[in-house]
């Protein structure tokens, strides 16, 4: 059984800051697994000579080995601390921040939307005044269509007078 324990260390420097180094590529699964591979082929040939702490890799990563029994420890340089965060994690977090402002900023305007659509099926409603008004009128042209109807009665009325008098009334012709 193998107990290991991960410090992780950051050095401190006085000097002014320093451009950022460059970020090696990514490298696939294989090699990462040929890395790592490695790195335990070397500690375990440095354990077999005597050698307590055993450099991994290009970020300054060191195993110092316990004895039988102990748990081990793995020192991680400033250099390997810089790549813990995975790009996915990275993409993953801008999407989640970029999904709640759609969020905040969407949902106010699809509520707005949805009352829009609920509202096209309603009658509109008006105020008392204007509802008073539309009676007034209505009541108006009820009245004038009442008095256009008489009027047309009289004209048929008359019409028909006339039409009988000129009948009886000798030696006069209809037009």
């Amino acid at each position: 059984m193998i107990s290991v324990t991960i410090e992780i260390t950051q050095a401190r420097t006085q000097a002014a800051p320093q451009a950022a180094p460059e970020v090696p590529a990514v490298p696939s699964a294989a090699e990462i697994r040929e890395q790592v591979r490695a790195g335990l082929e070397a500690a375990r040939a440095a354990r077999a000579q005597g050698n307590e702490n055993v450099t991994i890799g290009p970020n300054g990563i060191i195993v110092r080995g316990g004895q039988p029994g102990e748990p081990g420890t793995i020192y991680l340089g400033p250099r390997a601390a810089q790549n813990m965060i995975p790009p996915q994690a990275v993409d993953i977090s801008i999407a989640f921040f970029i999904m709640i402002a759609v969020m905040v900023v969407g949902w106010p305007i699809a509520r707005a939307f949805g009352r829009r659509i609920e509202r096209r099926g309603q009658v509109a409603t008006l105020d008392a005044g204007t509802m008073e008004q539309l009676q007034r009128i209505e009541q108006a042209v009820d009245a004038m269509a009442i008095e256009v109807e008489r009027i047309s009665e009289s004209q048929r009325f008359m019409a028909k007078l006339q039409h009988d008098t000129a009948q009886a009334l000798p030696g006069v012709q209809s037009r």
